[in-house]
């Protein structure tokens, strides 16, 4: 199959484009110029249902629509774009919704680590034991997600985009950092990059034999955008990715991909389910994470269906991730409270081998904080949400139960505030 890609400049080329209309074309071009958009011929032949495409989960996880920037947004921008004399002010205008859309959410820009003075822009160092690479040829993607946190990664002109190419350093940082045993290729998608561009990187961090690192990642959605990554029998690089994790396994690093699933349906093709197959015989294992959305997986249902089908396939459910406040925040964003009731009435519907999950969990400025439960004071019949850091700064942080005070409509960590009273949070 030829990999094809279709962007905000070619779209139209898309032949399922026939179904949408007029409006809807409009729209997309108009949205796109803000969120950026890019899918390709799998995602289009193979996942979405072109007959019912307004309520698909994948076209809206693919494809833009109005309604994923505000309406003084989406007219501000419509009015710079009908201005024939406006040629600048669409540029800023652009540039100042973005802004709005929050670039960075929880303080990522504080995450880049020093090493002899110098700034690693392709890093980030969050929690003691783990950092993320940014590998410059890995900042693409096969398609992009309409709820990216990491959308500045795709916009050249915003200069927010972590990369690095300079694998050696990420070495000797790790080296001089003990406490570090596991490293994280994201982006982007780092199984966008060729097998030789790859397999420099990995035969680095394998050869250097640093004592302290035990485990490797990759951050990736290629599993449901591009399963033809992962099949020898479509094309030759494929073999040659999977040698690359078998020599991961066969070293003895541990080995884990972490794959992103936000829908079943993502689950239900031949091709995918055989990519799996090929991953596990190399010895690596699958984990899988994804927020909950407003529009594409906001149904316990959802949930329950997708993590059977993912235990059945041998993958691993790992974590339930709240949306992130950023990019099109309002559009997919959901209450708290919902949330955690969709999480409940899943997990109860699900056997013990998918209580692996961890959520919902919320990836805020400090850390990651799991929403425990929902609680009620019996003296006076208040309600607080009962939560914990899983991941803090700083480690020791972690796992102490506290309790914030219950607002329905809170939508992240931020809106609510903390219960101070010891009796309560003892």
């Amino acid at each position: 199959m030829k990999f094809i890609t279709y962007n905000a400049r070619n779209f139209r080329e898309i032949e399922y484009m026939r179904y949408l209309p007029k409006k809807v074309k409009t729209e997309i071009d108009i949205v796109s110029k803000v969120i950026p958009f890019k899918t390709n011929n799998y995602v289009v032949d193979y996942l979405i249902d072109w007959e019912n495409y307004e309520d698909d989960p994948v076209y809206i996880l693919n494809f833009p629509n109005r309604n994923m920037l505000t309406a003084d947004q989406y007219n501000r921008l419509t009015k710079a774009l009908n201005d024939p004399s406006a040629n600048g002010k669409v540029n800023k205008t652009i540039y100042d919704i973005r802004m709005e859309m929050n670039p960075h959410p929880a303080q990522q820009m504080t995450n880049v680590p020093e090493l002899d003075g110098e700034e690693l822009k392709g890093m980030q160092h969050k929690y003691k034991d783990i950092v993320l690479f940014f590998p410059s040829q890995g900042q693409p993607c096969h398609a992009h997600c309409t709820f990216c946190f990491r959308w500045p990664q795709f916009i050249k002109d915003l200069d927010m985009k972590f990369s690095m190419r300079e694998i050696e350093k990420v070495i000797a940082y790790i080296r001089q950092n003990e406490s570090i045993n596991e490293i994280l290729f994201t982006g982007g998608d780092p199984m966008v990059m060729d097998p030789a561009t790859l397999k420099k990187y990995i035969d680095a961090l394998i050869d250097a034999k640093i004592p302290n690192l035990q485990n490797i990642r990759f951050g990736t959605k290629s599993l449901s955008y591009w399963p033809f990554t992962f099949l020898p029998r479509h094309n030759e690089e494929a073999g040659q990715i999977l040698d690359i994790l078998k020599h991961i396994t066969d070293s003895g690093l541990h080995l884990s991909i972490m794959g992103h699933f936000n829908h079943p349906n993502e689950l239900e093709t031949e091709v995918v389910q055989e990519a799996i197959r090929n991953i596990r015989q190399t010895g690596a294992e699958i984990r899988t994470q994804a927020p909950v959305l407003n529009h594409i997986n906001n149904r316990s249902q959802d949930w329950a269906r997708m993590w059977q089908r993912q235990v059945q396939l041998g993958l691993i459910p790992y974590y339930m991730f709240i949306e992130r406040e950023t990019g099109p925040y309002n559009y997919f964003s959901i209450p708290l409270a919902d949330i955690y009731r969709i999480y409940q009435e899943a997990i109860r519907e699900t056997g013990s081998f998918a209580k692996t999950v961890t959520g919902p969990t919320m990836s805020a400025s400090k850390g990651k904080v799991q929403i425990m439960g929902i609680v009620t004071n019996p003296l006076d019949g208040s309600k607080y949400f009962m939560m914990q850091y899983i991941r803090h700064r700083d480690y020791r942080e972690t796992f102490k139960p506290f309790l914030m005070e219950y607002d329905e409509k809170a939508t992240w960590v931020d809106q609510l505030k903390e219960v101070k009273t010891p009796e309560l949070a003892g």
